[in-house]
């Protein structure tokens, strides 16, 4: 689909997805090997639907019932019985296949998710709630606006889509396992990037903002995490996007899409280090030995 001129766009649903133009979800790929950025994406994981049901619980809460529907337990249902008539709480059973296919059918333009990933949604939306910083980050702003601008440097045509956007202010809401970990997570996926590569994007549409990043946990007692991005944070993610988008254009230009280099030998990571002082204890026909 042709993506729209620059600008700064309310209300667009999924047709966001079929803009043809570079994305941060494209780069990260793209960061990984030119073939993948090529490739497109694959199914979304388990946890991407998580974050997706999450985000529209807390940042379009009106709009959850029309986008999502959880399936009831018809195990549960006094109607369900075997074969023989005695009373079952099987969902094995013809019948709760039956009515599942019914409900699915009912709910073609939604989708399925179960009770205990609605309650999730639903913890971690009371704990934003509470949370003395996120709350209000939340309140007065936008959801879901989408941006397109043309690149400077490369002739690129690019498009975001902020999650929550208000005066000076471009929130991010993350999900995570681990919020005490969650700088780690920034580094794994490239936050930093994408909080730069959004704000290349509005400024280039004229709004200047400040990027912080919201994350909170996927279980009680569902724990939060605000801050914005560190100034260092954004120059190292600007640089990161400067390099992928000149190995775009390198890649269209040559129409060659390279996968992954190999190295020399594989060796350890540079964060790897035993303590010198730390013996490890091996067994070796039946004797053992410390190295």
């Amino acid at each position: 689909m042709a993506c729209p001129k620059p600008g700064i766009y309310e209300g667009v649903g999924d047709e966001y997805f079929e803009w043809d133009a570079v994305s941060n979800s494209r780069l990260s790929l793209l960061n990984r090997s030119p073939k993948h950025y090529q490739l497109g994406f694959t199914e979304p994981t388990e946890q991407m639907k998580l974050g997706s049901l999450v985000h529209s619980g807390v940042l379009e809460p009106l709009a959850i019932m029309k986008r999502y529907t959880f399936m009831p337990n018809y195990a549960n249902h006094p109607d369900n019985k075997t074969g023989k008539g005695d009373r079952s709480f099987s969902a094995a059973t013809t019948f709760v296949k039956e009515m599942e296919e019914k409900f699915r059918q009912l709910n073609h333009d939604k989708e399925i998710i179960t009770e205990q990933q609605y309650n999730v949604m639903l913890g971690m939306a009371q704990s934003l709630a509470e949370h003395s910083v996120a709350s209000p980050l939340l309140r007065g702003g936008k959801p879901e606006i989408a941006v397109v601008w043309v690149d400077e440097e490369t002739g690129l045509t690019c498009k975001a889509k902020a999650d929550w956007l208000k005066p000076g202010l471009l929130v991010d809401f993350k999900t995570t396992a681990d919020a005490s970990m969650f700088e780690k997570a920034i580094a794994n996926y490239g936050y930093h990037r994408q909080m730069a590569f959004y704000q290349r994007g509005l400024q280039a549409n004229g709004i200047d903002v400040s990027p912080w990043i919201i994350c909170c946990e996927t279980k009680a007692p569902f724990g939060v995490r605000v801050a914005p991005m560190s100034e260092d944070c954004l120059d190292l993610g600007r640089r990161e996007v400067d390099a992928l988008l000149g190995t775009l254009v390198d890649c269209m230009e040559s129409n060659n899409w390279p996968g992954y280099e190999s190295p020399e030998a594989w060796t350890l990571p540079g964060w790897y280090k035993r303590p010198e002082e730390e013996s490890i204890e091996l067994t070796i026909g039946g004797e053992k030995l410390l190295v």
